[in-house]
């Protein structure tokens, strides 16, 4: 569609817009929106929406002026429509809540008659109004409306068929609030058979698809208090099998969800290569309950013995419903069978017995070689694992993985063997080893060398440092033996000072006579004898004294250049670094 036709839709929808007809405004502006889309204007066809939506609602108000409530109801309803494709939802929902509001101005218009035949159109308004209420999400508003119509009009509702239709919001609410999946059943039935062939007497089909929209909204209510089903299938194809084998494969079907899974329906499709030999290709199950799994298999042959090898294709489809009679779909694979002429497992083991021959052999090269050993006994160890490993496999059916195992070690294997038998590169290798043990004679028991002799340098001028502190205590001791000494000296001279004066006093006292009294003859001997032991005594002090001053304790002696104990440990150092000087003279002399 050309621009132009674009622009003379919008035209014609704008005179009718003049012209009030905004019903017909709005259906045009709708057709311009959706041709704009087309030509990708997505812009423009939003601001034509918008105009539409615009016209719907002035329609609404123009039938409500005229009380044509039906006439609004639609009309806001294609409004609602509008803002729900552009996805404005306060808006739809605003609009669908005045249509349902204007559905019920209509019932009440039909109701004034009194008639039956009116009542029932009445009646179908109604309840198509609730059930527009139930698809905005009010339904509590819409349960509401229907008990509050369904009391104020207990009078008119006397038939059978009308109560009925008044009774399917309170029976929706009923299957809500206990789950009753029976009761939900029931009253879609009625929506479905019931209401719509009301609303169609009442000339008002065109709310059908609202009622739908409503039970949709119910459905999906009571899907979020239902446990849902989740079905997780899983192909189990053998591993190696030959064109010639009947084999069995099979689904493993299993209901992961919270809810029971009701008329399970699988089927299998299979390769035409392939002969279902026994087993059904489809399987019927009411009911799997949630946590339990189901296994279906089928056995099957190649159509035709074939050589070599080839791939058939495997696929299970299947649907399931849950208690809403909701459907879901699942499906597993495809899966590739691979058959061939030869059974792979008992290949592979002969593979893997030749590979371990060939293990031992290596094992020997690694011993005669000129190489460095440990390396080499890692690697083979590590192969012999994974050879150990690759058996497993194929006891486990995993083929594919075993095969690459023996390749990969098969693969290594030779890599070795070129390494072991290359006789250039042991030369190399072995060339290499005596030019690295020349390089570290000439530089590093030098530089090591050069390292201790420092050190033991490092150590001696720490140790002068310390003897200045053994040279102030020796300076210290040394002061202290002088000062001993004089005081000795001068206790030695005051006892000879001593000794004299009391050799004086005794040579002064008076010798006896014939005519001196007895008791002063015996105290003058006493005097005498006193002044000699006393004089005796000090005598003796001073030998004493004058044998302490000749000990070389207190002798001094001259002040030594460094502490002996400097001494010694300097003497010590100089003695290691002689002897870890030899010893690597001599590695030296080794690595030459």
């Amino acid at each position: 569609m050309s621009d132009d036709d674009i622009r003379r839709m919008i035209e014609e929808a704008t005179k009718e817009s003049l012209r009030q007809s905004f019903t017909e405004a709005g259906r045009k502006f709708i057709d311009a929106a959706g041709a704009s889309e087309r030509r990708g204007d997505y812009e423009g066809a939003d601001r034509l929406f918008r105009q539409a939506a615009d016209a719907y609602e002035k329609a609404a108000q123009k039938y409500r002026e005229s009380r044509g409530y039906k006439g609004a109801a639609f009309n806001m309803c294609a409004a609602g429509d509008v803002y729900s494709e552009l996805a404005e939802s306060a808006k739809a929902v605003e609009s669908y809540g005045a249509a349902a509001e204007d559905l019920l101005a209509a019932s009440g218009e039909h109701l004034l008659w009194g008639e039956d035949a009116e009542t029932a159109k009445g009646t179908a308004l109604a309840m198509t109004a609730c059930m527009i209420y139930i698809m905005i999400g009010k339904e509590a508003d819409a349960f509401y409306k229907a008990r509050t119509f369904s009391a104020e009009n207990a009078s008119r509702l006397r038939f059978p068929a009308i109560v009925r239709l008044s009774q399917i919001p309170q029976m929706l609410e009923t299957a809500v609030q206990s789950l009753d999946l029976e009761g939900f059943s029931a009253a879609e039935t009625a929506a479905v058979t019931e209401l719509k062939a009301a609303l169609a007497n009442a000339n008002a089909q065109e709310f059908t698809k609202y009622v739908d929209r409503g039970l949709d909204m119910v459905r999906e209510i009571l899907r979020g208090k239902l446990k849902i089903p989740k079905l997780v299938p899983q192909l189990v194809l053998p591993p190696d099998m030959t064109f010639t084998d009947e084999f069995p494969v099979g689904v493993a079907i299993r209901n992961t969800g919270e809810g029971e899974a009701r008329n399970l329906q699988a089927e299998w499709i299979i390769d035409d290569g392939l002969v279902v030999v026994s087993g059904d290709l489809k399987r019927s199950i009411q009911i799997l309950p949630a946590g339990e799994s189901l296994d279906l298999a089928v056995v099957v042959r190649a159509a035709e013995a074939l050589v070599g090898e080839k791939d058939y294709s495997l696929l299970v489809k299947g649907t399931y419903s849950d208690k809403l009679r909701t459907e879901y779909s699942f499906q597993a694979g495809p899966g590739t069978l691979i058959l061939k002429d030869y059974k792979e497992g008992e290949k592979l083991l002969q593979a893997l017995d030749v590979t371990d021959s060939r293990m031992g052999f290596l094992e020997a090269s690694v011993e005669d070689s000129p190489f460095e050993k440990e390396p080499f006994h890692r690697l083979v160890a590590e192969l012999t694992r994974s050879l150990k490993m690759a058996r497993t496999q194929i006891e486990e059916g995993d083929l594919p993985a075993a095969k690459a195992q023996i390749q990969t070690v098969n693969l290594l294997v030779d890599a070795i063997d070129s390494i072991l038998g290359d006789e250039e590169l042991a030369n190399r290798v072995e060339a290499a080893k005596e030019s690295s043990k020349k390089t570290y004679a000439n530089v590093v028991p030098k530089s090591v060398n050069e390292a201790i002799g420092s050190s033991i340098a490092s150590r001696k001028t720490e140790i002068d440092t310390s003897s200045s502190d053994d040279l102030a205590e020796w300076e210290k001791e040394a002061e202290a033996r002088r000062g001993l000494s004089v005081l000795v000296m001068s206790s030695k001279d005051n006892a000879a000072d001593l000794v004299r004066d009391l050799e004086g006093v005794y040579n002064q006292l008076p010798t006896s006579a014939g005519t001196e009294d007895p008791g002063e003859a015996s105290a003058r001997s006493k005097t005498r004898s006193e002044l000699e032991t006393a004089i005796a005594k000090l005598v003796g002090i001073r030998s004493e004294l004058e044998r302490i001053l000749s000990d070389k304790t207190l002798i001094v002696g001259a002040r030594p250049a460094t502490s002996e104990k400097a001494k010694f440990a300097k003497e010590q150092l100089d003695k290691l670094l002689g002897d870890i000087r030899a010893v690597i003279a001599s590695k030296e002399t080794d690595l030459q």
